[in-house]
């Protein structure tokens, strides 16, 4: 009678051991490490408006601070080091990106106007510092799409095993918690449909031109209707 016998691989047993690994202590702190850029974007992100609200930071200095704090972000992207494709600065997929985004603005302006014309939006308090409309449109606007869009889809990126719809929600909820300074559920609700309808157009098309027009101008018109 033959007895079988049993060989074991000795390439398989390194790919065992990371299994082991894996499946226990190791697998978490892994995991943690990875996490741990992404998890201190989502502070960033959320202790400013959190200070606001709070009124730690006065509210007719939202804009200011907001000022300092993107710019801390533009930092942190030289920091992180991510290349500029990353982030959503590319051309080759511009067009249908900017199709979706002005089609968005469109639908996003009118729908503005007729919940602020209907009394669903109330006027917030003015702050009628000098060249306002500039700065967000040139600056606010388009580096809110960084972080919230760019930087945030490049993180999420990196953790490979994260599905997009981690992005989705993370850069929306994220986005809408921004607007809690101003107090007022409906427009929560707005920032985060908002938030929503940039991340779907971001995930399929990653360009930030696109994306931060589309924010700039229906910033704007919000501005404009002294509803932030």
């Amino acid at each position: 009678m033959h007895q079988k016998q049993i060989t074991l691989n000795p390439i398989s047993i390194p790919g065992a051991a990371q299994a082991l690994r894996y499946n226990g202590k190791d697998r978490y702190g892994f995991h943690l490490g990875v996490f741990t850029p992404l998890i201190l974007l989502l502070i960033l992100l959320h202790v400013p408006a959190a200070m606001i609200w709070l009124e730690i930071i006065p509210f007719e200095y939202r804009f200011h601070a907001l000022f300092f704090v993107m710019a801390g972000f533009v930092y942190y992207c030289f920091l992180r080091r991510y290349s500029l494709r990353e982030l959503g600065f590319r051309t080759d997929n511009i067009n249908p990106s900017l199709g979706w985004n002005c089609l968005f603005c469109v639908a996003g302006a009118i729908g503005l106007y007729i919940t602020y014309k209907a009394g669903i939006l109330r006027p917030q308090s003015q702050n009628s510092f000098p060249g306002l409309y500039v700065f967000y449109i040139f600056f606010l606007g388009p580096v809110q799409e960084v972080v919230f869009r760019g930087m945030l889809f490049a993180e999420i990126k990196r953790i490979h095993f994260l599905p997009n719809r981690s992005f989705l929600w993370a850069s929306s909820l994220s986005f809408c918690f921004l607007h809690i300074i101003y107090r007022h559920p409906p427009l929560l609700l707005i920032a985060f449909i908002s938030g929503l309808a940039w991340g779907i157009i971001f995930i399929k098309w990653p360009n930030i031109w696109g994306i931060a027009l589309s924010h700039s101008l229906l910033g704007a018109l919000a501005l404009f209707l002294g509803v932030i």
